[in-house]
């Protein structure tokens, strides 16, 4: 498809009709500026995942989406197996055991409230921009119970190596039921907010402390797991800004004037930004810097993107399959995650081919030997 606000990085009849829908659709508003769309498209709610849409004057909650700040974090720890004690199957196995112990994952999991630090236990409180009791009401219990945790779906974290032989870990979360609330609140008020509007100013204040609260979730869990690894001398520098990865790829922020550029699946791409690519559970994660390609809206893809829907996945392989599949990683291997197998995502070498030396360049690359999931 041929359309002078539409900036394709694969070909349009390789992407699935119901995005193609989705696109059409987007193209013919009015406030659309621009539509990028990456290799990892797929169906999404509104906007397709993969997409990138910059609006004129307007934001909209619907096209980043439920889960405000999903994104991701990733450390090299510098360290390898031998120097962190976890060379044998046996002793990532303990590993595992107590990352599922204080880093709970799964729908509605919560904390145990023995293992919550005081920004948990009632530090911050949520008031929100619009000045809606109701929804403060809602929202501020789950800052509580929820931080600290991984949440489910496509949600993980997982331990990797790369070639030099050094441990990473990359995790993979967004901002839980605070921004599923916020989110929920604000779509219901319409797809589309002017910016010079009091719904439109709130929900970016709001989005905004879903996004921060997304991202302090995630510097908790890697903060525990550095613990666990007892790198406990090196938490404060490996999660500094200048060295932890960082990056959402729900959300929407001010490009130009009166410009807001909306993420639904793609990550920031800025010109030297550090970006992350997972593939599967299998595969393992790969590390980008950014090349800043105005065409693209300076994004990249957020990881390979699904070909199955969770249903499908589950008809498709087995627990066997599965079992198969993941040999040699420590992880959950039974039905309930069947929908996160290797064989429902698209083929990260196509998917990494379609931006490389465009979007991204390639760094480096970490093969998972532990993954936690809900």
């Amino acid at each position: 498809m041929i359309h002078p606000k539409l900036k394709l990085t694969i070909p349009w009849e390789s992407i699935e009709f119901e995005a193609q829908q989705q696109i059409i659709r987007i193209l013919a508003m009015p406030e659309l500026e621009s539509l990028a769309i990456m290799p990892d498209v797929h169906p999404g709610y509104d906007l397709c995942i993969g997409g990138v849409a910059l609006m004129k004057g307007v934001v909209s909650p619907s096209f980043v989406g439920y889960d405000i700040g999903c994104g991701m974090c990733h450390v090299n720890t510098g360290a390898t197996l031998e120097e962190l004690g976890i060379e044998s199957i046996e002793q990532r196995k303990k590993l595992y055991e107590s990352i599922c112990e204080f880093i709970p994952a799964g729908a509605g999991k919560t904390l145990n409230a023995s293992k919550r630090n005081s920004y948990a236990e009632g530090d911050f409180v949520f008031k929100s921009a619009i000045g809606d009791a109701n929804l403060d009401k809602i929202v501020q219990p789950f800052f509580s119970t929820q931080f600290g945790t991984l949440g489910s779906g496509n949600h993980f974290l997982e331990i990797g190596i790369n070639s030099e032989g050094y441990v990473g870990i990359t995790i993979h979360s967004g901002s839980r039921r605070v921004g599923y609330e916020i989110a929920s609140w604000y779509i219901r008020k319409g797809s589309l907010l002017k910016l010079d509007s009091d719904f439109g100013r709130a929900y970016l204040a709001d989005m905004q402390e879903a996004l921060d609260f997304a991202l302090s979730n995630r510097q908790e869990m890697m903060s525990r797991t550095l613990h666990l690894l007892h790198l406990n001398k090196k938490i404060k520098k490996l999660l500094a800004s200048d060295f932890m990865i960082n990056e959402n790829h729900n959300h929407a922020v001010f490009f130009g004037e009166e410009m807001i550029l909306h993420r639904k699946g793609a990550t920031p791409a800025e010109k030297n930004q550090m970006g992350i690519i997972p593939a599967n559970q299998r595969d393992g994660v790969w590390i980008t810097r950014g090349l800043g390609n105005k065409e693209y809206l300076c994004s990249a893809s957020h990881g390979a993107g699904r070909t199955l829907s969770r249903v499908d996945a589950r008809v498709i392989g087995t627990v066997a399959d599965l079992e198969k599949d993941m040999d040699g990683v420590v992880c959950r291997t039974d039905k309930g995650v069947l929908n996160e197998a290797s064989w429902v995502y698209k083929n990260i070498d196509e998917v990494l081919a379609a931006q490389e030396n465009i979007l991204v360049e390639v760094v480096d690359h970490f093969k998972p030997i532990i993954v936690h999931k809900g």
